[in-house]
This record gives C-alpha cells, sequence and structure tokens, in this order.
C-alpha cells in the first residue's frame, strides 16, 4: 500500500509558502502560517521519529509528542528528545492547551480523540505504513507540512543509501539458485507480503514464505506445511535467547527444521513493529545470521574433498 495523505485542513503548498489552516471541520483558522513556522504536535509514533530525524530546527517547533514517544517497546527515539517538550496523555485537552498549529496522527489513531479536536486544530492524518515505499511517501508528507524539504530529502537519501548497502551484502546465490525462506511468526500471526518484514526480509536476502498480503492468521500445522527455512520470533519481555529457548517447548513449532538446525531470529523490540528507520536496523538483524551462515556453508565446500 502506498501512503496516502489525509489532510483534514489546508496543507502547506511547499516547504515555505503559506497556507490557509483549515480545521478539521472544514473552517478556516484565523491565520496564515507558513509550513516553516507551523509549531506541531505528533499523536504518533512515526511522526515522533521523523520530526527527530528532521533535525534541530524542526525540534524547536514541536510542542508536543505522542504517549508512547519514551517507550522503547515501540518508539526508536525512546529518551531522545529533550524533558522540556511535553509528552501528550490521552486527554485532547492537553493538546488544546498548547494550540499547536499542526497535529500529526495516523488513520488508526482514537476516533474519540479525534473526534474532540475536530475542527479546533488543524490535523494530518497519515495513512500507510507497509514497508520502504510507506516510509518514503510519510517522511516527504511531514517535511512538506512543517517546511523541512531539503532535511526530509537528506533523511531519504540517507535511508536509500543504507537500503542499497544491504542488499549489495546479501549472500551471493548459484545459478538457479532462490533466495532462503522465512516467516516471521508471532502468537498465531504470520507477516505476509506488502508489510514492513517482507520489505526487510527481501533487502536482506531472503523470501518470504507468505503468499498473501498483509498479517495472516496462521496456526501451527500451516507453519510446518510451509517449512521457512529461517523463522523469526519477537523477544517480547524476555531475553531474546529465552524466546528461542522456549520454542522447544512449543507443540509443533519444535519439529520445525529451522527451529531444530538453530536457524532462528529472535528481533528485540521495537524493531519486528517498526514503520520508521527501525525497519533497516530489522534487515540487517536478519542479514547478519544468513550471512554467517553462507560463510559457514562456503568453508565447509572448501575444507570438503574433491
Amino acid at each position: 500500500m502506498s501512503a496516502a495523505l489525509v489532510v483534514a485542513i489546508g496543507c502547506g503548498g511547499g516547504s515555505n509558502s503559506p497556507s490557509k489552516a483549515e480545521s478539521a471541520g472544514g473552517g478556516k483558522s484565523s491565520t496564515t502560517v507558513a509550513a516553516s513556522e507551523r509549531r506541531v504536535a505528533s499523536r504518533v509514533v512515526l511522526a515522533d521519529e521523523l520530526l527527530w530525524a528532521l533535525g534541530p530546527e524542526v525540534h524547536g517547533r514541536v510542542v508536543g509528542l505522542s504517549p508512547m514517544a519514551d517507550d522503547a517497546r515501540y518508539s526508536a527515539v525512546a529518551e531522545q528528545w529533550p524533558e522540556a517538550t511535553p509528552r501528550l496523555g490521552r486527554n485532547p485537552e492537553e493538546l488544546l492547551a498548547i494550540a499547536p498549529d499542526l497535529v500529526i496522527v495516523a488513520s488508526f489513531s482514537d476516533a474519540e480523540y479525534r473526534a474532540a479536536i475536530d475542527g479546533k486544530v488543524e490535523v494530518l492524518v497519515l495513512d500507510g505504513f507497509d514497508g520502504f515505499d510507506d516510509f518514503r511517501a510519510n517522511l516527504q508528507t511531514i517535511g512538506e507540512a512543517v517546511g523541512a524539504v531539503e532535511a526530509a530529502g537528506e533523511v531519504r537519501e540517507a535511508f536509500d543509501a543504507r537500503v542499497a548497502k544491504i542488499e549489495a551484502r546479501r549472500p551471493s546465490l548459484a545459478e538457479g539458485e532462490a533466495r532462503p525462506t522465512i516467516a516471521s511468526w508471532q502468537s498465531g500471526y504470520l507477516a505476509g507480503l506488502d508489510t514492513t518484514f517482507d520489505d526487510a526480509a527481501e533487502a536482506a536476502g531472503f523470501r518470504n514464505v507468505a503468499t498473501k498480503a498483509g498479517h495472516l492468521r496462521v496456526d501451527a500445522e500451516q507453519l510446518l506445511s510451509w517449512a521457512p527455512e529461517w523463522l523469526v520470533i519477537g523477544c517480547g519481555e524476555r531475553a531474546c535467547d529465552e524466546a528461542v529457548a522456549a520454542l522447544d517447548e512449543a507443540p509443533g513449532i519444535r519439529t520445525l527444521e529451522a527451529v531444530r538446525e538453530g536457524r532462528v531470529i529472535a528481533i528485540e523490540a521495537p524493531y519486528l513493529g517498526s514503520v520508521g528507520e527501525g525497519m533497516l536496523e530489522l534487515a540487517e538483524r536478519l542479514q547478519a545470521p544468513l550471512r554467517a551462515s553462507a560463510q559457514q556453508g562456503a568453508k565447509a565446500d572448501e575444507a570438503s574433498p574433491r
């Protein structure tokens, strides 16, 4: 899914071009604020992360962050924003009291909260969180909305360069050889095609075992029939080695060759669920054991008698 932007009120036409801000209810605000001067509040972790990535000039105009900005289970910028920047709770009156020029929310943000600020503040709604292309689109959207197009371009260039570097490090394949299969399985759900995991796995050098898009309900029996060569799990609240060891007690799953042969990759938060630059951290963590396995195989081939 490509990222789509719903602007509940007028959006800036350029990095510094002033725009009439319309309320979420469709009315006009009383002032005209240039995008590069907007005071911004975030209600979604991705915006917390991207506003931080856009640099100090933007930092100075951020007047509120999402409730999960400092929750390391979800946020890649936990504890990075200054304490002086308010962390907004779930009461919309907190947001309205600081009177931002722009509030960034997601399409999945709480409907009651959004209804409470409807018509009272300019709202930017992000929709699309399914991989690298959606990240790029959301980055551009936010960069334009806060008058930081150049900074957003630099972040994108760095992102694309890192993707290219990861892809260049994929283990080489023999003629006709397919990429190894992989599955990310969490509590009975499989990360399918067109997901953040799918993009990260492909960049790292894997082929997603799933054949359908989205997050799919898949029981252990179905997973066993697909027999992924590698299995990815989240560490959750446990140490990652404990999460891997627990698979030995999991009915069905423990019989997967990937589990028996030690081809399980445990990923700590927040990377497995990241829709931001954490996707590339995920790709690198997936790739590391794949490269190590390929190198071990190459050494074994060299040592075997010909």
